[in-house]
Formats: structure tokens, C-alpha cells, sequence
């Protein structure tokens, strides 16, 4: 052992190699953050898996005329852009839905496992599942499901959310614009939600207090 020791201080390919390694290993582990509102991959584009620390993140397709269309949602654990693991390329483009963290999937050097796959899957049904019921039922319904979906736990053990942006949401839940600000302000009066106080990084962070029960359940 004294001896392996001793060539490997003595031969800088080896420390080198070492260093690159642990390079890569880092690289390929270490979290990314994004601001609500930024892009995080383009369609088309070259890259890999990403599972979601924090936040959420909506997915987006490219109409044939051009515009760009709602097609998903992503939130804590959820692991988008699996279509690379086949094409290598992005199908969608991914903007944060409020400020989330990032991580290469799998984590660090490894590959996936089968069952890690077919869990994806199964979540990933689970998702599209939820996201098309947020666009059925009662406006105050379909906007209750959201945040629900955004929404989690803090040091305090509140459900926190960071609300996202009106045309987001008009998007997400199928209703427009003027109908989300009377459903938001609704929730507010009532107090269904209430700014998170103290007030952090965005005047967008919530709780939400009400029930979970929907009128239509």
C-alpha cells in the first residue's frame, strides 16, 4: 500500500485523472437554481435528465404556427426531460414556474436502474393525471388544485407556494385571465391564502389555509 502510495504522489497523470474524476463527479451532482420565469432548456437542444429539489417547473411544445402551448407540469422529485435517455435532445422546452433547484438524473456518475424508470413512469402518469384535472370542474376548484400541487412544506410545517404568474396560471387551469384575478383575490379575502410573512426573496410567496376538500368531491 506504501508503495501505491508513493507512485501515486510521484506520477502527476494520476493525480490529474483523480482530479478530473472528482470534477465530474461534482458537475454531475451538484444542484442548479433558477429564478421564476427563466428558461431552463430549449426543444431540440442536447442535454440530459433533471429532477426537480425545489419548485416547479412548466413544460412547453411548439405549435406548428409557432406558439408555444402548456403540455405539463413538474414539481419536488418529479424528473423531467426523460425523452433524452432515447433521443438525447430536448422534445420540450422547461421554464420555472417559481424559483426551483435543479439536479442531473440519475445522481452523479451513475446510470439509471429499471425500476427507477418504471417509478418515473408511474409518477409521471400520476402528474399528467393531475394537471388535466386542473382543467375541469369550478374556477375557485381548478385554482385550489394548483396551488395545492405547488405548494410545500416549510421549517414551520406551513404549505408554502410561490404564486405563479396569471397567464400561467390561465394556461394551466384553461380559464382567462380576469377570471384567475377574481378567483385569487377571493381566496385572499377569504383567507384561503395569505401573504407569508416574513417577507422573503418575491411578494408571490403565500401559504395556503384552507381545506384541501374541493366543492365538487
Amino acid at each position: 500500500m506504501r508503495n501505491d502510495m508513493m507512485r501515486a504522489k510521484a506520477s502527476p497523470y494520476r493525480c490529474e485523472v483523480n482530479r478530473e474524476h472528482y470534477q465530474q463527479h461534482f458537475e454531475a451532482s451538484r444542484t442548479r437554481p433558477f429564478q421564476q420565469g427563466e428558461h431552463i432548456y430549449a426543444p431540440g437542444t442536447e442535454g440530459i435528465c433533471w429532477r426537480v429539489i425545489s419548485g416547479s417547473v412548466r413544460l412547453n411544445r411548439t405549435a406548428n404556427d409557432g406558439a408555444v402551448l402548456f403540455a405539463n407540469l413538474a414539481i419536488k422529485d418529479d424528473v423531467i426531460a426523460t425523452e433524452t435517455l432515447l433521443r438525447g435532445q430536448y422534445a420540450f422546452s422547461a421554464v420555472a414556474l417559481s424559483d426551483c433547484e435543479l439536479a442531473p438524473w440519475p445522481e452523479g456518475l451513475s446510470s439509471a436502474s429499471k425500476d427507477a424508470l418504471l417509478q418515473i413512469l408511474a409518477a409521471a402518469e400520476h402528474r399528467t393525471a393531475d394537471v388535466v384535472a386542473l382543467r375541469f370542474g369550478l374556477a375557485i376548484d381548478r385554482v385550489i388544485r394548483l396551488i395545492v400541487m405547488l405548494a410545500q412544506r416549510d421549517e414551520n410545517h406551513d404549505l408554502c407556494f410561490i404564486l405563479p404568474k396569471a397567464q400561467d396560471i390561465s394556461e394551466i387551469t384553461d380559464l382567462t385571465k380576469e377570471t384567475i384575478s377574481r378567483t385569487i383575490s377571493s381566496l385572499k379575502q377569504n383567507g384561503t391564502i395569505k401573504m407569508k410573512i416574513p417577507r422573503h426573496a418575491s411578494h408571490r410567496n403565500y401559504i395556503f389555509c384552507g381545506s384541501v376538500a374541493l366543492s365538487n368531491q
